[in-house]
């Protein structure tokens, strides 16, 4: 941890506590006070949920910045909440903009944990002074802010009060609703984004459920995961999609040893192709492994699951045809219908539209941007920006979203189909165009793609223009591993429009 300049791995619970309150001292003696911004922009380490806990704790509110983003995304972020401390770290507040100005100059002052940077405190020098009193707030006040992925361009900043955050985003996942949530003897093993309103609502659910051990994970490197797996042995593993592509190859070594107590994994913030799913299934040893597949956007949280068993991972997708299945709305949590992207009335039973979801979790607005967050509010519904189907037994199926989605298929689901048909270190978008059959962009290992496995691969599949052939790391991704299919219009389909408007997106 970062806050922590003796570098300590092992952490009980008044341990985390203890950093909290010398950290809000810190932050206090650093000039932040009641109702300032201070913007958290570092290393994805743990103890960026610690410093927005001691933000909060002395009456001042984080906003949570993902040190994966791009600097320009960064500066413009920063613009429009004009923080009066940036939290960062000498590599970060080091890295240039378009502007060439320097990053201190966009806050009234910048802390770095590291030292070393000019304009700025450092860490040592504001640590060890008393500790504020705690300043508590009303549940509809403003609390914290954290950005979209920014797939589309500069993300928006989302607002979160207690309500929204604690008393309802958090609640399903608090209570003890074995499988689904943790038990007293679990291993959790958790990657995630720390400062996204995932890693909130999933603290809570620990520091409620309690189970045995959590593994703090900020690494997916085979070589440093698998040791830490076979010392603890992980019943239950959430992670992004970037991080088990990275930590396949544990799947393969001493017959997944690593992963061979699982019970549970857990997928979020994107779907995951089903060879991985595949893969990591019958990697664990458990009797009944699944896994976990949540639908939901940051400004809802959860609005359906849906679990995949082992016997149903090991079928290809084109063994059961339609659209990836997401669930069924949680009960007396939320309710979502399918409408008519021109009407918004409801569409029959198994017809295509834009999905709709009322939560009492949704946020209350996009910090400095209202009209956009009045764009996809439609009284109480929430529009998502999916297309998606309503099955008769009421689960939804997406196809796609709706800047991408083009009538009579699901790129989406014809992807899936493919990539379980490439070898292992391959990857597909699908980038519909008005006027043609959808261009696929194929990723692989070094670059050249086999065109008769191609064939083969697309073979059942509706046509398909010419692929375009690139090397695997040169797909670009966010920082959770969300293809960016705008980069790669704007690489190579420059002046091809969208088959959807994007208003929603």
């Amino acid at each position: 941890m970062d806050i922590d300049p003796s570098g300590q791995l092992i952490l009980d619970l008044p341990a985390l506590a203890g950093f909290v309150r010398s950290t809000a001292a810190a932050l206090h003696a650093a000039g932040a006070r009641p109702g300032d911004r201070v913007a958290v922009f570092k290393e994805n380490h743990f103890d960026c949920l610690l410093l927005a806990a001691a933000a909060i704790r002395i009456g001042a509110v984080p906003v949570m910045l993902s040190g994966l983003l791009p600097p320009d995304s960064v500066r413009a972020l920063l613009r429009r909440v004009e923080p009066t401390l940036l939290v960062s770290n000498r590599r970060l507040l080091e890295e240039a903009g378009s502007d060439g100005g320097p990053l201190t100059s966009l806050a009234e002052r910048t802390l770095s944990l590291d030292g070393g940077v000019p304009d700025a405190l450092a860490l040592v020098d504001v640590l060890g002074g008393p500790e504020p009193a705690p300043v508590p707030r009303g549940d509809d006040e403003l609390m914290m802010l954290t950005h979209t992925s920014g797939t589309t361009g500069i993300p928006k900043l989302i607002m979160y009060t207690p309500e929204k955050l604690q008393g309802q985003m958090a609640r399903l996942e608090c209570r003890h609703l074995p499988p689904l949530t943790f038990g007293r003897n679990d291993v959790v093993a958790m990657f995630l984004p720390y400062v996204h309103a995932r890693a909130f609502t999933w603290i809570y659910s620990v520091l409620t459920l309690s189970p045995a051990t959590v593994l703090l994970m900020s690494e997916n490197d085979p070589e440093v995961v698998g040791p830490l797996f076979r010392q603890h042995r992980p019943t239950v593993v959430e992670a992004l999609p970037i991080d088990f592509l990275r930590m396949a190859p544990l799947a393969g070594e001493n017959r997944g040893d690593a992963l061979a107590s699982v019970r549970t994994f857990i997928g979020n913030f994107d779907a995951m192709r089903w060879s991985a799913i595949r893969t990591f299934l019958n990697a664990s040893r458990h009797w009944f492994p699944v896994w976990r597949e949540g639908y939901g956007q940051s400004e809802t949280g959860g609005l359906g699951m849906t679990m995949i068993t082992r016997y149903r991972a090991n079928k290809r997708r084109d063994e059961r045809p339609g659209p990836r299945k997401v669930g069924r709305p949680m009960p007396g949590f939320v309710e979502l219908k399918v409408v008519d992207p021109t009407t918004f009335e409801p569409v029959p039973t198994g017809e295509p539209g834009i999905v709709l979801a009322k939560t009492k979790a949704r946020c209350v607005g996009y910090y400095g941007e209202p009209e956009r967050w009045e764009e996809k509010a439609v009284g109480e519904w929430w529009n998502t920006g999916d297309i998606g189907v309503m099955t008769r037994t009421g689960a939804l199926t997406l196809l796609d979203r709706e800047v991408n989605y083009a009538p009579g298929g699901s790129c989406l689901e014809h992807e899936d189909v493919i990539v379980d048909h490439l070898p292992d270190g391959h990857d597909v978008a699908l980038l519909p165009v008005p006027d043609g059959p959808p261009v696929p962009i194929v990723a692989t290992p070094d670059g050249s793609l086999d065109r008769e496995r191609w064939r083969g691969a697309v073979r059942g599949v509706p046509a398909l223009a010419e692929p375009i052939v690139i090397a695997f790391k040169d797909m670009p991704r966010t920082g959770t591993g969300k293809i960016l299919r705008e980069a790669l219009r704007t690489r190579y389909l420059a002046g091809v429009g969208h088959p959807g408007h994007g208003r929603w997106t």
